[in-house]
Order: structure tokens, then sequence, then C-alpha cells
């Protein structure tokens, strides 16, 4: 609403030849409001009603968007125009998102992600990397890569050995210590390692944020500080390395690291009784694991023996015999029965079906055409979303309505142009058939009329 004051101003730089534009731009104010006000149309210390001149449309474009969700927009706006709506484009959408009138596609429309609330008595998981040097040289690397999983309130933990650590080796070590709970606690929460912690933006990696969301949980990491249970392990560790002989295979020494886990869980519930200062914990809940693991990717580097094999995870693997002393890479992905084994490269040599680890098979049957690429998604129902839909039933009965009504503002009789004649309500003509009276009469006088209709046919396109 415009004061006195700056209605003065306005007149009078308006009989001084200003453009309505050039004075809203002076004034800082809206062109449309200094129009309006200079037209008649509002008056100085009145304000405006308010009345949206789109809530009478609302009925007749609830029921285009209802049949049909996808229903374009720019269509729509040249249906009401037709139906006597005088605002603009601009306006007509955002009364479309105010008033919220398209209804979200149950084809096309995934559900909005929701962060995991915490249950009632739900456990939360720390997981920790510890590194040990000087492992047996059948292990084929110079330090033993141990992901420690430890339960907050019941103290209980499990632990798995990797090759590296990398994304694809914490995932399948965090999915092998969650089996072994039986079931996942609401939060993990990570140290901050390479793969798991960014250095430049101090959060977690994006990657591990997805295999979160595969489990259902909430990924975060651990807070400044170590906690006792944690040094507490890191003596046990180190206690239980010290056994660990120069023969000692991988799944042997993961076998040996599960049962001092289990050891120390019962001595742990032994102690349930309240002797040293031990509080039984609270009964907790573990959340349900999904079917599958996250289909991360896995890459080792191996060498192959004399006899054309590589050995991996307890099974040897056959290649081809000239490939004997070289290095090669085992690729899999986790989830899926099939291993392949490559070139540094990337290339792939030959594909074999995964064998049970530990289970001392030579695997010799081999396969061409492996595909390390994730499987493509399964399509859903398509969404006609380009395709026009005509008016309803009820569509059409609502846009009735709204050619009566118009016509009783303007008082016409229903039925009746605006010069008498009879005609259906709304317009009686379209450019298609003026473009046809151009083509069938041409005349002098009509190629201004036909250039102006290409015009206004082009902008409305």
């Amino acid at each position: 609403m415009l004061t006195g004051e700056e209605y003065i101003n306005i007149c009078a730089l308006r009989s001084r030849g200003l453009s309505i534009a050039a004075i809203a731009r002076l004034l800082g104010r809206d062109r449309k409001t200094v129009s309006s006000y200079l037209s008649g149309k509002r008056t100085v210390g009145v304000r405006s009603s308010g009345r949206d001149e789109f809530e009478r449309f609302i009925p007749y474009c609830r029921r285009r968007l209802q049949d049909d969700a996808h229903f374009q927009a720019s269509t729509l706006f040249a249906e009401l125009v037709d139906l006597g709506y005088s605002g603009g484009y601009s306006t007509f959408t955002r009364a479309l998102r105010t008033h919220q009138l398209r209804p979200r596609c149950p084809l096309c429309q995934r559900p909005p992600r929701t962060r995991p609330g915490r249950p009632d008595n739900a456990e939360e998981v720390h997981f920790r990397w510890f590194v040990l040097s000087d492992p047996p040289a059948d292990w084929g690397s110079t330090h033993a890569c141990i992901l420690v999983g430890r339960l907050t309130h019941s103290q209980r933990w499990s632990a798995a050995l990797a090759e590296q650590i990398d994304l694809g080796h914490l995932v399948d070590s965090v999915d092998r210590i969650l089996r072994q709970f039986g079931g996942t606690g609401w939060r993990w929460r990570f140290d901050r390692t390479q793969p798991i912690h960014c250095p430049e933006g101090g959060k977690l990696a994006t990657a591990l944020g997805k295999v979160a969301k595969h489990y259902g949980v909430v990924a975060d990491l651990c807070p400044a500080g170590q906690h006792a249970d944690d040094e507490a392990i890191r003596q046990a560790l180190v206690l239980w390395w010290q056994t660990i002989g120069a023969d000692t295979g991988l799944l042997e020494a993961q076998e040996s690291l599960s049962r001092l886990a289990r050891l120390m869980d019962v001595r742990r519930a032994a102690a349930s009784g309240g002797h040293d200062g031990y509080t039984v914990p609270a009964a907790t809940v573990l959340l349900d694991l999904p079917h599958d693991p996250y289909p991360a990717k896995i890459s080792v580097a191996c060498a192959v023996s004399a006899n054309s094999m590589v050995s991996y995870r307890g099974n040897l693997y056959a290649v081809p015999r000239h490939l004997h002393g070289h290095t090669v890479e085992v690729r899999r992905r986790l989830g899926d029965p099939l291993l392949a084994i490559t070139t540094p490269r990337g290339r792939v040599i030959v594909q074999h079906s995964l064998a049970p680890d530990g289970a001392s098979l030579s695997v010799i049957g081999r396969r061409h055409g492996i595909s390390l690429e994730r499987p493509l998604p399964v399509s859903r129902p398509a969404c006609h979303s380009k395709m026009y839909s005509p008016p309803s039933a009820e569509a059409l009965a609502a846009a009735q309505e709204l050619r009566q009504d118009a016509g009783q503002e303007d008082g016409l009789e229903p039925g009746r142009q605006a010069d008498g004649s009879p005609g259906r309500p709304g317009r009686s003509w379209s450019w298609t058939g003026v473009l046809d009276r151009i083509r069938k009469e041409p005349t002098e006088g009509n190629e201004l009329v036909r250039s102006e209709t290409v015009i206004h046919l082009a902008m409305r396109r």
C-alpha cells in the first residue's frame, strides 16, 4: 500500500512524462503497483481486499492434475486463459505451488529420505582399525589389518582380518562383524582413518554414507579421545599377535581371533554377578541386517605361483600358464558368486566361481567375459509423463461452471456471445479456424492478419 506522499510523487513524476517502469525504479516499488494507483484501480490509504483471482480456478486445476500428475503447467495455463484467467504465468505457477495442487506420482517419485530414528535400548557399534606389523610371509603383505567392532552397551566385540585398508575391505569386514553379532546397532561410529574420514571437510566419505543407508543406520565419526575398552582390546590383540606363528594362515588367524573375542565375552558374562565393580548391562536391541551385503568392490594384488595358481582366502584359482611369476589382481563384488582375475590395469584374464573361504579348493574351470559393473536396476512401471491427457468429464463440468460464472458476471445469458449471437460458452473460434479461413480466402488485407496469427501461435507454443 502506498502512502499519500508516495502517491503525490508518483503523480508528479508521471506529469513530467516518466514511464511507469522508470517511476517504479526511482521509488523502489513494483510497476504493477504504480500502474494500479495511476489507473484508479487502487485508492491511497485503502488496502486491497487481497482476493485471489486464482481461487475460482482451483477446482478445475485440481481435477486436471489429479487426472494427470505430469500435466504441463504451460498447457494448463493456456486452458485457464481460455476460461477467463487474466493473471500472468509466474503468478499462476506460484499459485500452484502455494495451494499444493500437483499430487505426487507413485510411479516415478520415490518416498522422501528420512534419517533413521533411535529405537529404545538400541545398540551403537564402534569400529576401529588396528594395524600390526610383521605378518606371516604367506599373507603377502607387510602389515596385518584388523577391524574391531564393539557394542557400546553390552561391550561385546568382534574382529575381522583384512588384506588392506580401503573402502571395499572395510565394507566386507563390517558385514562379517555384524553377521557375527546377529544384527546391527542404530548408529555406526568410525575412527578417523583415511578411507573413512575426509581430512579436507572433516566428515565421513560419501561412499560410506551410501553403505549406511543400505543397512538402514546412521554413520558418524567417533569423538576425540580413546575409550578404556578400546585400550583393553588393543592390549589383548598385542598378546594374541605374539601367539601367531610364521606358518599360520590368514583364515586360521581369523578363527583364532574369533575365539579370543568369544572367550573375553564369556569372562565378562561370568563377572556379571557384580564382582570387581562390573555391572550387568541392560537388555539391548539389535536391528535386522539386509539379506545381501552392500555390493562394494574388493581388489587384492596376488602373485602367480609356479604352477600357475593364485591363492586367495584359502583357495587356489587357475590362470594361464604363461603368467607364472607375474602379479595379478583378484577382483570381486560382495554378494556376487563370481570372481575375476585381471591385470594390474584392469583387463580381465579369467573368471571363476567364488569358492567358500578356507575350503582349500583348487578352482580350475574358467569363464570369460565377466562384467565388473553393477547390474542394471529392476525396471519400474513406465510413467507416461510426456503424453497429453484430454480433460475428463469432471474437468469439463468444472470448466462449464467457470464459463457460466464468467457469463453471469458480464451480464450475458448462458450460451450467448458478447454481440448477442448464440454460440457455445467460452471462445467460439480457434486460431486453427482463422488460419483455415485465411487459406481459403487469400486477400491482400489478410496478409497482416496471417503474420500476426503466426506470431501469436509461436508465442503460445
